[in-house]
């Protein structure tokens, strides 16, 4: 059987089909077919796409089509697909599109009804709460990821400095640092946006979001917020997101990075197998007060189409890629160290459980006031205010209380209740 990428003109560009080297086909569908979007760069697709061949192998009734792309355009293919009714039969989706896509529960398959074919066995109850709206199983993540720090700690002892454990300390860094044009840390907006959020309920004592999902934050606190990153960009601690080259570290332009445990591998390898002495480096805190500021998230979840005519086809997919050794082979800890205990443990037996997203991943279950993550704090309307505010008050000396005031918008927008 074969794999054949579904592709939807309106939103992948002519561009990105050369590059992948995927034309359209058009054949008409076996009752059995079913469809599969995720997303990625190269490395996954490459894993991602052979992986599905096997599957296809083992299950010769079933065939899959597959669909994708980069995490930025995959969103708006998602928004389109939902909105016309033709989401695929199998998703990889992100942990905040669960409540964009199944407000109450009823946006995607019930995966508890699945349950003679997804082994959930291997999935604490815990775990499962990821994806659970209203007691419907909606999806099952694959992997926990937070964002974490990551020192060059040879760089940081040549110019005589402990690595960071306070935001004191990255701003005593960067006074040395900026000398010669280093940065002690770079971060993407995602990241900028979850650092800020981090300093600001510890320095307030108030959450971004509560549990319930309703904001917690003022006017004020995103005023704060704008201001410490203004301070992050000023003092050289950083630089602005939109200037950031995620190469810095592997090219000595920075002594440290924040991302995704999951970002790690790609961000982080290249620079120590140039035989650097990359570490995995403390939560930042201002050194007292009860939250941490620092979340978990699911890497992503898979759910199934609300609607899929083809159910156990699906399921016995969401299982092979949740569970199965060949998954676990292929995939290794490039989308995280997984949930799965079967996973794991075809990943022990194989000796491919180290690395610095392992020792990451240790450190996040180790830290108890590590919290789950509000989906709202993800919510890319909320996440594009925060780019274009901190952008504004960096760059044009924007009135910070106005931009506060569009910031705080935009979060009640995106609140839950």
């Amino acid at each position: 059987m074969s794999i054949k990428r579904r592709i939807l003109p309106l939103l992948l560009s002519a561009a990105m089909l050369a590059a992948c080297g995927e034309t359209e086909i058009n054949e008409v569908r076996r009752s059995d077919d079913i469809s599969f979007s995720w997303w990625g760069m190269d490395k996954r697709h490459s894993y991602t796409v052979n992986a599905v061949k096997q599957f296809v192998r083992m299950n010769p009734s079933i065939d899959v089509k597959s669909e994708y792309s980069e995490f930025s355009s995959f969103q708006k293919r998602m928004d389109a697909e939902f909105a016309s009714h033709d989401e695929c039969d199998v998703m990889q989706i992100n942990y905040d599109w669960l409540f964009r896509y199944s407000p109450d529960g009823t946006g995607f398959y019930d995966l508890n009804q699945l349950a003679d074919t997804i082994d959930l066995s291997n999935f604490t109850e815990d775990q499962l709460s990821y994806g659970m709206i209203n007691g419907k199983l909606n999806g099952i993540a694959n992997a926990l990821n937070t964002q974490t720090c990551y020192y060059d700690r040879g760089m940081y002892s040549d110019y005589g400095l402990e690595l960071p454990k306070t935001w004191d300390d990255v701003f005593a860094a960067a006074r040395v640092m900026s000398r010669d044009g280093i940065y002690p840390l770079t971060m993407n907006k995602k990241a900028a946006w979850l650092m800020c959020i981090a300093h600001q309920e510890q320095t307030s004592g108030r959450r971004c979001y509560y549990e319930d999902g309703s904001v917690g934050f003022t006017e004020a606190d995103f005023a704060e917020i704008l201001t410490f990153y203004k301070r992050l960009c000023d003092e050289k601690v950083t630089e602005l997101f939109s200037d950031v080259d995620t190469r810095e570290l592997i090219d000595l332009k920075a002594a440290g990075l924040v991302c995704w445990i999951s970002d790690a591998g790609s961000f982080c390898e290249p620079a120590i197998e140039q035989g650097r002495d990359i570490v995995v480096g403390d939560y930042l805190t201002t050194g007292s007060g009860e939250l941490t500021g620092w979340y978990a998230k699911p890497t992503s979840l898979y759910c199934i189409r609300r609607d899929t005519k083809m159910p156990e086809a699906s399921a016995k997919l969401v299982d092979f890629l949740l569970n199965s050794q060949e998954m676990a082979q292929a995939q290794g800890t490039e989308k995280g160290i997984p949930l799965s205990k079967s996973m794991l443990e075809v990943l022990e037996a194989n000796d491919l459980l180290k690395g610095i997203q392992v020792t990451a991943n240790d450190q996040m279950k180790a830290t108890s006031g590590i919290k789950r993550i509000s989906p709202c704090l993800e919510n890319a309307v909320l996440v594009d205010s925060f780019a274009s505010a901190a952008t504004d008050t960096v760059l044009t000396e924007a009135d910070i209380e106005t931009e506060a005031k569009a910031l705080y918008e935009a979060a009640q927008k995106a609140a839950l209740k």
